[in-house]
């Protein structure tokens, strides 16, 4: 796709997300229908409810937004001015993973630069509340990953999340994170200065635009890509109350994603009931770092 082709598109996804809110779903549906962005931009209010889930408010919307071209063509010169880049799910280095979603985002937004698509990636995970311990077992996972050039994603909360970028930092590795709110409101804010670590060998991702606010509720969905992105997952610390890795282990069971817990024989850093949930999710324990090898040699 040359760069013209490329920022038409960007254009027009621009028009139909930013402008007439149409979200990954009905994205999905609108081209199964129309089967190109050009004819759901050209199609009218009574062609568009023949799309199931459509209401008439959204399909008056989406007839008018080509109305919206230039308002977008403006929005997105206001993001390349931000050095905010924006990839489409139609372009070749967009996480062709993703497609195992049933909503994979129209847009992503980032800073800094995207997964390499053909390279292995992981993401290290674990409790926003961790102990030495599991810091500890989340940096030298992270540097183990980081020296065998593979790709790290985490969050960018507090607890295992941190460690994980700290550790493959420390060993020159390439770390990214997806946000829970757009690249204008890094949360929490007292991490903003990893935010800026991460961007210059690695990158911030996220769907939302970048004058959107963090909210919990955001959490869902941003997990969902970090689990669709990632060949495999990688649990260090965490416990029955920890929501973000229960969510985090429902993602993978419904996409079939490979999880390991990765288990330090001196410290306990998982509840019998955390452990239990997890498996049952299809999670698989491994007992001591060095089975990290056998985690290396499974990704694909």
């Amino acid at each position: 796709m040359n760069k013209l082709k490329t920022e038409e598109t960007v254009i027009s996804l621009l028009a139909l997300v930013r402008f007439c809110e149409v979200e990954p779903r009905m994205m999905e549906a609108l081209l199964r229908h129309f089967g190109t962005i050009e004819m759901i931009i050209a199609s009218d209010a009574g062609t568009l409810m023949a799309i199931e889930g459509m209401t008439t408010d959204a399909a008056n919307k989406i007839s008018q937004s080509s109305d919206f071209l230039d308002d977008a063509k403006t929005y997105y010169k206001l993001l390349c001015d931000k050095k905010i880049q924006v990839i489409t799910r139609f372009d070749p280095n967009y996480p062709h993973s993703l497609f195992e979603l049933h909503n994979p985002p129209s847009l992503l937004f980032y800073r800094g630069s995207m997964p390499v698509i053909d390279d292995k990636i992981v993401s290290v995970i674990g409790s926003k509340i961790a102990s030495n311990e599991g810091i500890e077992l989340t940096t030298s996972i992270s540097k183990k990953l980081a020296e065998a050039k593979i790709q790290i994603l985490s969050g960018l909360h507090t607890g295992v999340n941190i460690a994980t970028h700290l550790g493959a930092k420390a060993s020159k590795g390439k770390t990214f994170t997806i946000l829970e709110s757009g690249l204008e409101h890094i949360y929490p804010e007292e991490n903003r200065p990893i935010a800026i670590d991460i961007v210059e060998n690695g990158g911030l991702l996220t769907e939302y635009t970048e004058d959107v606010e963090y909210k919990f509720e955001n959490q869902q969905t941003a997990n969902r890509l970090l689990v669709a992105i990632s060949q495999a997952v990688i649990l260090t610390e965490f416990y029955k109350d920890d929501l973000f890795v229960y969510d985090i282990l429902d993602c993978c069971s419904q996409i079939g994603k490979m999880v390991f817990i990765l288990v330090d024989p001196q410290y306990t850093l998982v509840d019998t009931e955390s452990l239990n949930y997890a498996v049952k999710c299809g999670a698989v324990p491994l007992v001591g770092l060095d089975k990290l090898d056998d985690i290396i040699k499974s990704l694909v």
